[in-house]
């Protein structure tokens, strides 16, 4: 992953629901404990994001994000889940953060890591593949991202958006330290 440059490393705590940590602990069960996530800019600047069918027709949108199977790249499981999630080929650009999340649950913490890319489409039609799993894929601004979904993020009581919302901030505050 050196190609992609050198990542910044940082960490965030949130407290889970029930219902997040659960989900957390499905995934955790099949052996993983990551995601790979992918803000994938457009030649006009903005950025391919997805909703889920558990918050669709909330405002609430978020970059595109999948986890490696055992034995797979995460630039092969990059590519392969942002074509599942958006319908677009992908090109990895910059590594830009290494997150550490602690998921704290009732019972315990778990620990888990995000690797957050900057990509660009390079072939493919913007609608999922995987239409259980994504309810939209559309495209929106730096600004609305920061602003008004972050927001929406943060006030929605999960632990998980409050998360986004955080890498969403330092994946943009790094993009400009880099001057990219």
């Amino acid at each position: 992953m050196e190609k992609y440059g050198q990542p910044r490393e940082n960490e965030f705590t949130a407290d889970f629901l029930d219902f997040e940590c659960t989900l957390v602990k499905r995934t955790e069960s099949k052996g993983r404990l990551h995601d790979i996530t992918c803000f994938i800019q457009q030649d006009d600047g903005n950025y391919v994001v997805i909703q889920k069918p558990q918050y669709a027709r909330t405002g609430i949108y978020r970059a595109p994000s999948g986890g490696a199977s055992i034995g797979e790249s995460l630039e092969a499981a990059a590519i392969r889940e942002m074509r599942e999630e958006t319908g677009l080929t992908i090109q990895l650009t910059h590594f830009v953060l290494d997150l550490r999340l602690n998921v704290v649950c009732k019972d315990r913490t778990i620990p888990w890591r995000s690797f957050v890319f900057l990509a660009k489409p390079i072939d493919g039609e913007m609608i999922p593949v995987d239409t259980r799993e994504i309810f939209d894929v559309t495209t929106m601004t730096r600004g609305q991202l920061e602003g008004e979904v972050a927001r929406l993020m943060d006030d929605s009581g999960w632990g998980g958006f409050k998360y986004r919302a955080f890498l969403t901030r330092e994946f943009f505050k790094r993009l400009d330290e880099l001057n990219i």
